[in-house]
């Protein structure tokens, strides 16, 4: 019987070499992954996945599937013997020591509250972040024992000691603090039941873990008191005793239960736990994560006892963490007031917060939600190309710019002024002659008129020199500037030049000329390619005194769309005229002492246009004509004189 066992064990012993030899030798390559979705085996072949690498050895010998260390950079672990695709397709960090000896898999003693672990300082800062606690990686401990050593030492209990002959008082804290405070500490082990009272002593000196000082058996002289207090670092309200010593989380209803002032009560075991108890006069349980904190309760808040409670982390109208946009005047599409700064406001720990952007609008506030929470942030003002867009589509690009788009203006870039658009176009080509609409920054840049003029002109602050020429337009108002707000507030100065014509009557009966006729507006006659263009448009604009104060308005809202130039309001809602001027002739009508012209939506006030008298000649300019016609050119549009606007405080 006894052979024939010895016989079967030999056969059986046989059978599994022989698979063992069959199975080795039916594996013919590496596969970097298989049919079955496996990386990184020794298999036959035929069991490689198609479009991935295969090589007929065994994988300890490829590049592709050699072993090596993962380090994982969001959790910080690190996995050993980890084939380098496996690694990279999980996004990890791969390296080619198999046994993770690298710096980012160096292991220290991560302090977690009560409790420690010996893990990578990656991994540290991730489990403290999740438990909520401040990271204490400690990575000149590498053994486990005197790791877990370490959190001990962070027990917290009551620390009673001697302070004169007979009479015992307490300190509150950490262990370690115990310990530091008072030195050569020794231990000794009091078991009651399942509970086990680690007591730390010197001479006269006792910890108590889990024990607070008021806990009647230490024979302190700490006693109970209905003062509250707030702990550097944490979110709840807490009792204090007349030791001005922590005690447990402030509950009103159990003032008079001794348990409470005897032992440690943990968060989640007080009242109101996995609430934020905002407002709450009886629990001081607060939870910042749930949306409170402990904070000094308010004169009509009226806690049942001390002078703090939980206070929400909302401020009036918004949630905490929601940032908002504030304005200090009315804005945008080249309506922000001289002095005008946009604000963003920030609502945390219940407070809020305000935060100016950029001065002299340099940046603008801008406002969006991300879910239910509104979001801000001050960018950068980006005015400065505005002028050069000639297209609609591209100005008004918010992602290139904050522009806005007006018609019936354009930049003339030869004179680099603004001017009037007219409505003729090539007759060969269809095109306008002149541009549709001129592109104007939304958010117009603040200046320094403070400082001392550069600019070649010298005149008064605040006075205004007419245009050399009689006519009907524009001058420039310039306080004391920089050349760069001379430069700006120029563009919108302009003079529009029309043709006036006036014929004779027919002579009477006795072959005597009669008198002539009353000059008649033309309009303005341009010449292109060899062809002479009018454009009647400015005649109505003279002959129609509500529609020259509407055109003045309008060149004025130019102005200030350009920076603090032309005639507008401050921030404080003051208004000045001295960066305003509007001509007719050599008489001005708006502006400096004239009458008040503020965007397009208010009146310019009333002109005075003048009369032009002119002799007809044969050619069309000055002379005598036996036809009886004659042309005068005279400047006879308004216009908008502008300059930097002043702050008025």
């Amino acid at each position: 019987m006894k052979n024939n066992m010895k016989i079967l064990a030999s056969i059986a012993l046989l059978l599994i070499a022989l698979l063992s030899i069959s199975l080795t030798s039916a594996a013919n390559a590496c596969c970097e992954k298989t049919t079955s979705g496996a990386w990184c085996q020794n298999s036959q072949s035929e069991l490689c996945a198609p479009d991935f690498r295969q090589t007929p050895t065994s994988c300890e010998a490829t590049s592709y599937c050699k072993k090596g260390c993962c380090f994982d950079s969001q959790e910080g672990l690190c996995m050993e013997n980890t084939p380098q695709k496996v690694c990279q397709d999980n996004e990890g960090s791969w390296s080619d020591s198999a046994d993770c000896s690298i710096a980012q898999c160096s292991l220290g003693c991560c302090v977690l509250g009560n409790e420690a672990a010996l893990v990578t300082k990656v991994r540290c800062k991730t489990l403290s972040g999740f438990y909520g606690l401040e990271t204490d990686f400690r990575a000149g401990i590498t053994d486990e024992m005197a790791c877990l050593a370490e959190a001990k030492s962070e027990d917290e209990g009551a620390c009673v000691y001697e302070d004169s002959p007979g009479h015992n008082t307490c300190t509150f804290g950490k262990r370690s603090e115990c310990s530091e405070t008072f030195s050569d500490t020794s231990s000794t082990s009091n078991t009651t039941g399942n509970e086990t009272e680690i007591t730390s002593t010197t001479a006269g000196t006792k910890f108590h873990k889990g024990m607070l000082c008021t806990a009647q058996g230490l024979n302190t002289d700490c006693q109970k008191s209905k003062i509250t207090m707030l702990v550097e670092g944490k979110d709840e309200v807490y009792y204090v005793d007349t030791c001005k010593q922590k005690a447990n989380i402030y509950d009103s209803s159990r003032y008079d239960d001794n348990l409470y002032w005897t032992y440690v009560v943990e968060k989640s075991d007080a009242c109101g736990a996995g609430q934020s108890n905002a407002g709450s006069k009886t629990c001081g349980n607060c939870d910042y994560y749930l949306g409170s904190m402990g904070k000094k309760a308010a004169w009509n808040a009226n806690p049942v006892y001390g002078n703090y409670l939980c206070s929400s982390l909302d401020c009036a109208g918004h949630k905490h963490g929601e940032s908002w946009c504030v304005y200090d005047s009315p804005r945008d599409y080249g309506q922000d007031t001289v002095g005008s700064r946009d604000f963003k406001e920030v609502c945390a720990d219940g407070e809020i917060l305000q935060e100016p952007c950029a001065d002299f609008r340099n940046e603008i506030c801008v406002q969006g939600t991300s879910g239910s929470y509104s979001e801000a942030r001050c960018t950068v003002n980006k005015w400065q190309d505005c002028l050069q867009q000639l297209d609609q589509e591209d100005c008004e690009d918010i992602n290139a710019r904050d522009c806005y788009w007006m018609d019936g203006y354009y930049h003339d870039s030869t004179t680099n002024t603004i001017k009037s658009s007219n409505n003729i176009t090539d007759t060969t080509t269809g095109e306008y002659l002149t541009g549709q609409g001129v592109c104007l920054p939304r958010h117009p840049p603040g200046f320094t008129f403070w400082g001392s003029s550069s600019s070649s002109t010298t005149t008064t602050n605040g006075s205004f020199s007419a245009p050399t020429t009689g006519s009907f337009g524009t001058g420039y108002v310039e306080p004391k500037s920089d050349v760069s707000a001379s430069d700006m507030c120029g563009l919108g100065n302009g003079v529009l030049t029309v043709t006036y014509e006036k014929t004779k009557r027919p002579m009477d009966f006795i072959g005597i000329w009669g008198d002539d006729k009353d000059w008649q507006c033309k309009g303005v006659i341009t010449t292109y390619d060899g062809n002479e263009y009018t454009d009647t448009v400015p005649c109505g604009l003279i002959d129609n005194i509500e529609k020259m104060k509407q055109w003045a308005s309008e060149m004025n809202s130019i102005c200030y769309s350009l920076g603090d130039c032309g005639g507008y309001t401050n921030w404080i809602g003051e208004y000045t005229d001295e960066g305003f001027a509007a001509y007719n002739i050599s008489t001005r009508f708006a502006g400096s002492g004239g009458a008040k012209i503020l965007g397009k939506n208010s009146s310019a006030g009333t002109a005075s246009q003048q009369t032009t008298t002119g002799t007809g000649t044969n050619s069309g300019t000055s002379g005598t004509s036996d036809s009886g016609t004659g042309l005068e050119t005279v400047s006879q549009v308004a216009g908008a004189a502008n300059n930097i606007k002043s702050v008025v405080s």
